[in-house]
């Protein structure tokens, strides 16, 4: 005979089992969500030598198998104690690539740790171009922020204000900076919140350009009251979220010329979505992730959406950007691009890494970036 009190146990037994697999499962999903939005909003300035590099006569490196040692183009080889400039790609073998190298400082020794630098040179604008500047202070809420003021000669007194990327230094305008000052063009290269050197966030993190575009407001305030009629807001990455926040936002966003934005982001949800399907995540986890991010740092996605508030946008803009981008999709600028028409100039550079179109044709580059400012960026009204 059954035991009738058994046989109602089990379905109690079964829902209970199930409810506590659904219930680990939630806990988890939640912790890996809440793993991979405090890593999307760090900040560490760490800097990862990761490739094995080894003289090869005079003039030449071979370095380790890397995506960034074998692209084509001109990039920096950074090591403790010395830096050089990598230049072409000579030969290929098993273990890795073979490239020109000139030594800029310090000597390399075999079987050094080294990294390639996008930003293809260190220091600051003197020692790396031999351009004049000033070391000035920017005044804003958090503080005294460091800024690069590099002079020139311009008589309709249109700036260049640089904004660099996430977890980034102001060393990533030292690619554009001679171009840029040859034109006739004062630029302006500010730090913003958890910089090295400035004062942090209340919190210690990132904010994707959601707290962090008032800093460079302060900077460009900065520059219209040191003789600029106007500027030209330029963003590299996250920069081009920050850039994009202080056009939309700034009491003096009326003098903000234009805007160039090179591997921008666009689309928070677009980059967490790519980024998480990068580390095997599915997108209802990414998803979450974003979520996680909004409530746990007080970020509005929305407002940094550009693909969304297209509408939003009231100044020329040029994308510079590239279907080989592994941080940033360009899906996002082709889609705004799309949208506005009248407003956006996208230059698709195919190929070129993130922030690498520069490194991939350092002349295309900038001779597309000076006509597109003398046709577009600096004679917008």
């Amino acid at each position: 005979m059954l035991d009738r009190g058994r046989t109602r146990r089990w379905p109690r037994l079964l829902v209970g089992a199930v409810a506590a697999v659904l219930a680990l499962a939630l806990v988890v999903a939640l912790g890996i969500a809440w793993y991979f939005a405090g890593v999307a909003v760090a900040v560490t300035h760490g800097v990862q030598r990761t490739l094995v590099a080894d003289p090869v006569g005079a003039g030449a490196v071979h370095l380790t198998t890397d995506p960034d040692a074998v692209r084509a183009g001109t990039y920096g080889l950074d090591w403790q104690g010395g830096y050089g400039r990598l230049g072409a790609v000579q030969r290929r073998d098993a273990t890795g690539v073979v490239r020109d190298l000139t030594t800029l400082h310090g000597s390399l020794a075999a079987g050094t740790k080294a990294r390639v630098d996008t930003y293809a040179y260190d220091g600051d604008p003197r020692s790396a171009l031999g351009l004049a500047f000033d070391d000035v202070r920017v005044h804003a809420s958090l503080g005294n922020f460091p800024a690069w003021y590099v002079p020139a000669d311009r008589a309709d007194g249109t700036w260049f204000v640089f904004v660099h990327g996430h977890d980034g230094s102001r060393a990533e305008s030292l690619r554009y900076l001679r171009a840029l000052h040859g034109a006739g063009m004062p630029v302006l290269v500010p730090t913003y919140r958890n910089d090295v050197g400035a004062p942090a966030s209340p919190d210690g993190v990132d904010h994707l350009g959601a707290t962090e575009w008032q800093d460079v407001d302060a900077a460009v305030h900065w520059a219209l009251d040191h003789g600029a009629r106007d500027v030209v807001l330029g963003g590299w990455s996250m920069g081009g979220a920050v850039a994009l926040q202080v056009a939309d936002r700034s009491a003096a966003a009326g003098r903000i010329r234009a805007l160039v934005l090179d591997s921008p982001v666009l689309d928070w949800r677009d980059v967490f979505r790519h980024q998480g399907s990068a580390r095997g995540l599915p997108t209802a986890e990414s998803d979450l992730a974003v979520w996680v991010a909004e409530i746990r740092y007080g970020i509005d996605l929305d407002r940094l959406d550009w693909t969304s508030r297209s509408a939003d946008l009231r100044v020329p803009i040029l994308i510079v950007t590239s279907d080989a981008d592994d941080y940033v999709p360009d899906g996002p600028a082709k889609r705004l691009a799309a949208a506005r028409r009248d407003l956006v100039t996208l230059d698709l550079v195919p190929g070129a890494g993130h922030t690498q179109a520069w490194n991939t044709d350092p002349a295309g580059y900038e001779q597309r970036l000076l006509g597109w400012l003398a046709t577009s960026g600096s004679r917008a009204s």
